[in-house]
């Protein structure tokens, strides 16, 4: 003898209907008739009172209000960010803008030579010469200006321009004796916030005027060596990387290692580091900055 097993399928809530040869099976008319009227109207599964739904609606139509508030209250960040796809083409036009020049490309600062450059770090837009680009700029060493060459702007240095900056007599506002002595003037690599600059640094050469690198703190810079320094670090970045290295325990090579970065995004290699770099790092001319002194207590 075999058995085999029978398996009733799952309607899942829902009434299957009885095909035409099962209604023929049943012997009496009047069950065939109720199973007719059963197909016609069946029979509702809902577990939930008709009253109570009806209620709930009842419950929530006179608020719409409140369920829009609570709706905004929220809304997600996915939900935010959705938000700027309606905006998307708009934003992406004026960005295109940006990087063209102005339809007058006279200088805004003379009105009479043609102007070439604008600076991203100056507030607003501007279009200027050369020789009014360094001129606006001789209390501003660390801007980065863009010339617009070939159809498209490039980074350019303030060095590469032209730019001298100047050591002594700021307070007085008088020209050093030996300011015209161009071969005085050193190339040095300053290292700022917003990444590592190149500067020809013209140092007072008066007589009794302080040394090398006591003219260089005196204008914010800490410099790498104490005997014709040719690196200089600002007092800005200083503490730039103190705050850095207290909150993202970030090393003194990786934080250089991001000003490159900074400076050069596409080549971060080409970005110049003198040899004097290596000779004081960060970390000890951030201990100097503070008041103490390696290799003490």
């Amino acid at each position: 003898m075999q058995t085999e097993e029978v398996r009733t399928p799952r309607n899942n809530g829902q009434q299957i209907p009885l095909s035409a040869s099962q209604r023929n099976r049943s012997s009496s008319p009047v069950k065939r008739q109720k199973l007719d009227d059963f197909d016609i109207d069946p029979i509702s599964f809902s577990v939930e009172d008709p009253d109570v739904s009806k209620k709930r609606q009842t419950l929530v139509c006179p608020f719409p209000m409140w369920l829009q508030l609570f709706s905004n209250y929220s809304k997600g960040q996915n939900d935010y960010l959705r938000q700027f796809l309606d905006h998307e083409s708009l934003y992406s036009k004026h960005l295109l803008n940006q990087e063209m020049p102005p339809t007058d490309r006279t200088c805004h600062s003379c009105a009479v030579e043609v102007g070439q450059y604008r600076c991203m770090d100056c507030y607003g837009p501007h279009w200027w010469c050369r020789i009014c680009l360094n001129k606006l700029h001789r209390h501003h060493p660390f801007h980065r200006p863009q010339q617009f060459k070939d159809g498209s702007f490039e980074n350019v240095s303030l060095c590469d321009l032209g730019y001298v900056f100047v050591l002594g007599h700021l307070s007085s506002l008088s020209r050093c004796p030996e300011d015209d002595n161009f071969l005085a003037d050193r190339r040095m690599v300053l290292v700022h916030v917003n990444g590592v600059f190149e500067h020809y640094i013209r140092f007072c050469k008066c007589h009794g005027a302080l040394s090398e690198h006591e003219q260089l703190f005196a204008h914010r810079l800490f410099p790498s060596t104490f005997t014709r320094p040719e690196t200089a670090f600002t007092l800005d970045v200083l503490d730039y990387y103190g705050i850095d290295a207290t909150e993202c325990k970030t090393s003194a090579q990786s934080f250089f290692q991001k000003l490159r970065r900074v400076t050069n995004n596409a080549f971060p290699g080409e970005v110049p580091v003198s040899p004097p770099f290596y000779c004081i790092s960060p970390n000890s001319c951030l201990t100097f900055y503070k008041g103490q002194i390696p290799g003490t207590d």
